[in-house]
């Protein structure tokens, strides 16, 4: 009479089988026809900034907002009511923000400049400053252990992954200690994640493009010595020997996949299989990584031109192409008078501060930009032809101005790597997993988070520079879904836990809800390969484009300015002197 499995024959069964409310549950999220009738249901204006981080609580019941205006929020998913505003102690934007499993008023947060808060909605005067200041650098991501609301981890820039035990100590205000030093991984931390199934399996992506699985019981430590044999580790081979940062990890819900999104690249899911592995020398993968091509272009860091629904290539629209050039020569006879005028030059200068910004490899030069903490969004993207700006002579000592800053900006990070590495951190030998599938069409190259997740067991969904949600068929990898969820970009995508509710958040300072509303079917498959040709070439141009804070084009236009000078002042003295 029904199919053998499907939506409609769970609810007609439900009430004969004691798990049929679970059963109604699954095949609602594995419902292709739900998936495709997604719908916004609702956007809650909660936050006056970019929204970094969105998670539900255990039971769905409670969503947590936080981000660039270092608020957390939680909102009633349902009725949309604000149920807690709270403005935290952080000193910078917050980039991850938790539930500690079992106690909803129990929250934990993460910052730009390192910092950890361990919060109780209970107890605000108690606990508002009760933050780990172990790290010294930036933390991205904090994992939580599935029903243990005493212990969580967190990964940063400064190379470590910290487990904090709340029965020990509830905060830690020492800097770079060990007391909570789980694993020193000697290069960046990107993101981290634990396996729902099987707790102990840590999952840590590496600033060259490696991510390995390590067993939490098995880390000892003895003395300064500290060696690790991953259970899993695996990389894209055909990456050319080129590092490629990884925003996002995520397992599947039974353990046995793991998805990883890489920046400038696709989504690949690996499998955890012992038996479908090759074995590898993981410190050789990137011994000998090629030179990156040098920048083309350069763009203002808040600048999200090249983002969005509206977003094309730039040899698509000359229109705008005009547009540009005329911004960008206001803006540069703007910053000359500025230089020109020593009142304000010199105003500038002296509360000139490079912008905070996370540390910079050999292997990794091209860092994605991040949000200007108190900027506005620019109209426009301003690219700039190094070429047609400075001669070849000029160029290079343009470049050591650019990387002069970065590292000026990152040296005390890159020599605590250097000092604390402890070798070897991880066993050389290792096997690398064999991808399963790969997910193309989405644009992954602007920001440093770009979630990918698993809607149910069947399909998975990721944010997109293009401003959409993209859905695939988890098995046959074609786009199913789009969802225009961002006037700019998609940076966070939580699934409900167990309801086909999504919630979405990205540069527009609000959250998104979807659910499948929709009488008909809204997907449309010629508008999905259009955007997906447009993504794979605006990507390509992303990969030649640097982006640099307004503060270090002032800079670039003070030298540029002292450069004139100074040759006005040798023609003027070689006519003196001749005369």
């Amino acid at each position: 009479m029904f199919p053998s499995k499907g939506l409609f024959r769970n609810v007609f069964f439900q009430p004969y089988n004691d798990q049929g409310s679970a059963r109604v549950r699954n095949s609602s999220k594995n419902s292709k026809h739900f998936v495709q009738r997604l719908g916004l249901e609702k956007i809650l204006e909660n936050h006056h900034g970019c929204i970094n981080s969105v998670n539900w609580n255990d039971s769905g019941s409670l969503l947590l907002t936080a981000g660039d205006d270092k608020h957390l929020v939680i909102t009633n998913p349902f009725s949309y009511n604000i149920l807690v505003d709270y403005k935290t102690q952080h000193k910078t934007n917050i980039f991850c923000a938790k539930f500690l499993p079992t106690f909803d008023n129990r929250i934990i947060s993460c910052a730009a400049d390192g910092s950890v808060l361990n919060l109780d909605l209970e107890r605000l005067e108690e606990t508002e400053w009760n933050f780990f200041t172990c790290h010294c650098s930036q933390c991205y991501k904090l994992e939580t252990i599935p029903d243990e609301p005493n212990i969580f981890l967190s990964c940063s820039e400064d190379g470590t992954v910290r487990q904090y035990d709340l029965r020990t100590g509830v905060k830690c205000t020492k800097q770079r200690c060990n007391d909570h030093e789980l694993i020193d991984c000697g290069k960046p931390v990107s993101t981290i994640a634990i396996n729902p199934v099987k707790p102990y399996q840590l999952a840590i992506a590496t600033i060259d493009s490696m991510v390995r699985i390590v067993d939490r019981r098995k880390i000892i430590k003895k003395g300064l010595l500290q060696k690790i044999v991953p259970e899993f580790s695996f990389t894209v081979p055909h990456l050319n020997h080129r590092a490629y940062r990884i925003t996002s990890l995520s397992y599947s819900p039974d353990g046995g996949d793991m998805l990883a999104s890489y920046s400038y690249e696709e989504i690949y899911l690996f499998s955890l299989n012992k038996d479908s592995c090759t074995t590898a020398v993981a410190n050789d993968f990137l011994e000998n990584a090629p030179i990156p091509p040098p920048y083309r272009r350069m763009r203002l860091r808040g600048d999200w031109g090249d983002t969005g629904p509206l977003s094309r290539p730039s040899t698509d629209n000359l229109t705008r192409s005009r547009i540009q050039s005329e911004v960008m020569t206001r803006m540069t006879d703007m910053l000359i008078h500025v230089l020109n005028t020593p009142s304000l030059n010199s105003v500038v200068m002296q509360n000139w501060r490079p912008n905070y910004s996370p540390p910079v490899s050999a292997s990794l030069r091209r860092t994605i930009s991040t949000v200007e903490p108190q900027g506005e969004l620019n109209e426009f993207d301003v690219p700039i032809d190094i070429d047609n700006i400075v001669n070849s002579n000029t160029r290079s000592r343009v470049y050591n101005i650019v990387q002069s800053t970065s590292n000026s900006n990152n040296q005390r990070v890159e020599n605590n790597l250097k000092t604390n590495k402890k070798h070897p951190v991880f066993d050389d030998f290792i096997a690398l997993q064999s991808i399963k599938a790969q997910y193309k069409g989405h644009r992954n190259a602007r920001t440093l988070i770009k979630e990918a997740t698993f809607w149910g067991n069947d399909f998975i969904m990721s944010g997109s520079d293009c401003g959409h949600v993209f859905i695939w068929d988890r098995y046959t990898c074609e786009i199913v879904m789009l969802l225009m969820a961002d006037s700019h970009v998609v940076n966070c995508i939580k699934p409900h836990p167990s309801r086909p509710l999504l919630a979405t958040s990205g540069v527009d300072h609000n959250v998104k809800l979807w659910s499948p509303i929709s009488i008909d079917k809204m997907f449309n498959q010629s508008f999905a390969n259009e955007l997906v040709e447009r993504n794979k070439l605006m990507m390509e141009q992303s990969k030649d484009t640097v982006t640099v804070s307004p503060s270090l084009l002032v800079r670039l236009l003070s030298y540029f300015n002292q450069l004139r000078r100074d040759q006005c002042l040798d023609r003027t003295n070689a006519i003196h002197n001749a005369v």
